[in-house]
Parts: structure tokens; sequence; C-alpha cells
């Protein structure tokens, strides 16, 4: 009796979840295509009844009449270039917000990958990076020596260890730390 209770409960939190994912995916992407839409048409449109409200403005010598057409076209025109500008600062958010949000979630997932491995190590499952001991390496003729990974001598096959207790090369600036030198 208690194993159908279970189902059944399963099913419907089941049915939640999917049913979650459906507004979520059905709801994604569309306001900000709108709001990119909005913005493409609205700053044209604008910009031409600015414009034909100028031309019509500048055929009449009258003043009245240039008035009608400067209030129509003009300022109508400069309310709806502004109001596309706000539907495109509106979507740059949009999609600011939305790529914070996934690299935020990446991040947590890095720390959360970088926690396991760091406990792990704590529990002797893993060897610590003080364990390794660091290596330098010099060129043949050099009078610096490096890390193995710095830029400087990364790739090259002419490089050979050196001891630091008894060398006289200077340290790398890039690559080894101020308190080796």
């Amino acid at each position: 009796m208690t194993t159908s209770t279970e189902s059944a409960d399963d099913r419907i939190n089941g049915l939640s979840d999917r049913i979650g994912r459906l507004r979520r995916r059905a709801s994604a992407g569309s306001l900000d295509r709108w709001l990119l839409v909005a913005g493409a048409v609205l700053i044209p449109l604008g910009i031409v009844l600015i414009v034909l409200g100028w031309a019509n403005a500048a055929h009449t010598t009258l003043v009245y009449e240039q008035d009608d057409y400067i209030i129509s076209g003009g300022i109508l025109g400069l309310a709806v270039v502004v109001a596309g500008g706000f539907a495109y600062f509106a979507y740059w958010q949009t999609v600011r917000i939305r790529e914070a949000r996934a690299q935020a979630v990446s991040l947590a997932r890095a720390i959360g990958r970088i926690e396991a491995l760091l406990a792990a190590g704590a529990a002797g499952e893993i060897t610590g990076i003080d364990a390794v001991e660091e290596s330098y390496v010099a060129t043949a003729n050099g009078t610096i020596y490096h890390r193995r990974d710095c830029t400087v001598v990364v790739g090259r096959d002419d490089l050979s260890e050196v001891e630091l207790s008894i060398t006289t090369l200077s340290a790398c600036r890039i690559c080894t730390p101020p308190d080796r030198e």
C-alpha cells in the first residue's frame, strides 16, 4: 500500500517539475526578442516622423501649419525615437543580466568542484599541491632561471635543471615569486 502512495507522490512531483520547466521554457527569450523588435521598429519610425514633419513644415509659409507639423512630426517622432532607445536599452540589460546569471551558476559549480577536491585532498585521497616541489630550469646560455611552465621557456628543448641552493643565476621576474629571489 505504501509503494502506490510513494509512486503517486513521485508522479505528482515529476509532473510538477515538468510543468515548471515548460513554463520557464515558454517564457524564456520572448521578452528580449520583443524588446529588440520594438527598438528596431520604433527608432526608424521616429526618424521617419521627424523627417516628414520637417519636410511638411518646410513647404509651407504659414506659421500655424508649421506648428502642427512640428508638433505631430518632430515631437512625436522624437518621443518614438526615445521609446525605441529605451527598448534597445532594456534588451541590452536583459541579455546582460542573463549572461551574469549564467556566469554566476558556472562560477558556483566551479567553486563546488574546487571545494570537493580540497575536501578529498584533506581526507588524503589526493596528494596536496605542497607535496609537489617546484623545479626550475635554465637555457644553456641563459642568466635567468625559470619555472617549467614559464611562457619564456615553454616548448624549448635546450633546458637544464637548476638547483636553487647552488646556482648563481637570477630569478625570472615573470614566473618566479619575489620571495624566491
